[in-house]
């Protein structure tokens, strides 16, 4: 897989500019040693060598809490992805080896939470008990796993009657071992292209959440800068229009990753890919 996206140079370049904006976020405190709340005389100042950014209504410092709210989107992004991923691979593989009521009921409960819409469960829970970042976070990834669990079931009932597989049960193999050392293995490079997809979506959501007020009031959100800015949109454009362009970076970098790790993954594709670039 690490080959095949290597031979692609827009999904490439756009890992090393995720790869490099991800550094620089979680080396903030390093690299941007001031205070992101620390309030100034310089309301609203455009860009200038003091502000590389400008400064926004408080006379806050645009680029570094710019660099702490990507930190935090790259934060949810992640963690809503891995308890996504989690839950769907586990619920994938055991609904497709074991099969009958067991897949009857868990792609039931799946196909249940898919009718749900997950950031308006995230908006009401919000509304009513807070946005706190890690209630947000545990309920997008607790609601984002039935399509992970759709594409593993996929797979394992494409594999669990391949030879190795047999093989393997015939030496006398457990099915958690057959499930979890056999089939797993084969069954995740499908999965991991559907990563950057759901790492977007905790993004978005996040910064959705955030923008409609209802977000975690302790944490620096590109959604909240860009909703508090708006009012200035006409004044200094530079205070929503960088925590806006931040957003649509990141979202639009995942999704190049996401192409291409999709590409990687199906040699149909790769192989229409080359043939459109002849």
């Amino acid at each position: 897989m690490w080959v095949a996206l290597r031979r692609q140079p827009v999904p490439m370049a756009a890992l090393c500019v995720l790869a490099a904006l991800a550094f620089g976020a979680f080396a903030a405190r390093a690299i941007l040693p001031w205070n992101p709340n620390a309030m100034s005389a310089d309301t609203l100042t455009p860009m200038s060598p003091a502000h590389l950014l400008g400064a926004d209504y408080l006379g806050r410092d645009i680029l570094t809490r710019l660099v702490y709210g990507i930190r935090a989107s790259f934060l949810v992004g992640v963690s809503v992805a891995l308890i996504a991923l989690s839950i769907g691979l586990v619920v994938g593989l055991i609904a497709g080896y074991y099969g009958g009521w067991v897949e009857a009921v868990l792609m039931r409960t799946a196909d249940a939470l898919l009718i749900l819409p997950g950031f308006f469960l995230a908006l009401l829970v919000a509304y009513l008990f807070g946005g706190r970042l890690t209630s947000v976070i545990l309920l997008l990834g607790v609601t984002g796993w039935p399509q992970i669990s759709r594409i593993a079931r996929a797979e394992v009932l494409s594999l669990k009657a391949a030879e190795f597989v047999e093989s393997a049960r015939a030496c006398g193999a457990s099915n958690r071992r057959i499930v979890f050392r056999e089939i797993l293995p084969n069954a995740l490079p499908p999965v991991l292209a559907m990563m950057a997809i759901l790492t977007s979506y905790g993004i978005l959501s996040e910064a959705s959440l955030s923008f409609l007020g209802v977000g975690d009031p302790n944490v620096i959100s590109l959604g909240g800068m860009l909703s508090n800015g708006l009012q200035y949109a006409t004044t200094a454009w530079w205070v929503p229009t960088f925590p806006g362009a931040a957003i649509f970076l990141l979202v639009l970098l995942l999704n190049i990753i996401g192409d291409g790790l999709s590409v990687a993954l199906n040699p149909h594709a790769a192989q229409i890919g080359r043939r459109k670039a002849a």
